[in-house]
C-alpha cells in the first residue's frame, strides 16, 4: 500500500472486535515504535504492552468508551538516562522533546499496525472520563486537587498515577506520555458525514491549510 494511501484510509477506532492480535505482529509495532528519531538520538522511550483483560481494564476505567480492546501499549520516557537528566529538566530549552519523539514513535506504530490491517487508537492519560470523578464528594474532589498540588498523584487512589505505580507497578523513573489501544474495528466512521471534536473527520482541500509568506 502506498504511504500516502496508508496515512489516509487509517482512523481513530473506539470499538473493535475482541479479536486477539497476535504477538508477532505486535512485536512488529513496537518496533516500528523503536525505529522512530529521537532528540540527540537518546532513545528514551520505553513501552508497556498491556494484553490481559484485567491488566487493560484498569486502564478502561480511564478510557470507558474503548471496547473490544485486544492490547494497550504505554509509553513512557526514561528520566534515569543521562541525556534525559540533562534535557528534560524543567524550563531546559529542550524539555518538550520527549513530546516530539513519543508523537513520532506513535506515528511509526499506528502506520505500521494499519499497514497489516490492525486498527488504533492514540489516547492521552488525562482523568477527564473516570466516571468515578462524578460521584466525588466536595471532600474528596478538594484532597485530589490538593494532591496534584503537591504532586502526589501516586497515594491518590482516584488517579492514573496511582494505577501505574501501585497496580501495574511502574518505577518512578519512568514518566508516562501516552497510549495507544489497539484491535480490529468492529465498524469505520463514514467519511463524508463523521465529525470528531468541532471538525469533520474528512480533509478539506489542501489549500486551506498553506500558510502563504508576505515576503515578495
Amino acid at each position: 500500500m502506498k504511504l500516502l494511501n496508508l496515512i489516509k484510509e487509517r482512523r481513530s477506532i473506539r470499538i473493535f472486535t475482541g479479536e486477539k492480535i497476535p504477538e508477532k505482529d505486535i512485536s512488529k509495532i513496537i518496533e516500528a515504535g523503536i525505529w522512530a528519531p529521537t532528540g540527540c538520538n537518546n532513545q528514551e522511550l520505553r513501552f508497556l504492552v498491556l494484553s490481559k483483560e484485567n491488566e487493560m481494564q484498569e486502564v478502561i476505567r480511564f478510557k470507558p468508551f474503548f471496547k473490544g480492546v485486544s492490547h494497550i501499549v504505554l509509553i513512557f520516557c526514561d528520566m534515569s538516562l543521562p541525556q534525559s537528566k540533562e534535557l528534560y529538566r524543567k524550563n531546559h530549552f529542550s524539555s518538550h522533546l520527549s513530546d516530539f519523539d513519543t508523537g513520532l514513535a506513535m506515528q511509526n506504530m499506528v502506520l505500521q499496525a494499519k499497514s497489516i490491517g490492525i486498527d488504533s487508537c492514540i489516547f492521552n492519560l488525562s482523568e477527564m472520563h473516570y466516571k468515578r470523578n462524578k460521584n466525588l464528594n466536595l471532600q474528596q474532589r478538594i484532597r485530589k486537587q490538593f494532591l496534584k498540588l503537591l504532586q502526589m498523584h501516586s497515594i491518590n487512589q482516584d488517579s492514573f498515577e496511582y494505577l501505574l505505580r501501585n497496580i501495574l507497578k511502574i518505577p518512578a523513573h519512568l514518566k508516562i506520555r501516552c497510549g495507544i489501544a489497539f484491535g480490529y474495528a468492529k465498524k469505520y466512521p463514514d467519511l463524508e458525514i463523521a465529525k470528531h471534536g468541532w471538525n469533520k473527520i474528512q480533509r478539506m482541500d489542501l489549500e486551506h491549510y498553506l500558510v502563504k509568506s508576505s515576503i515578495k
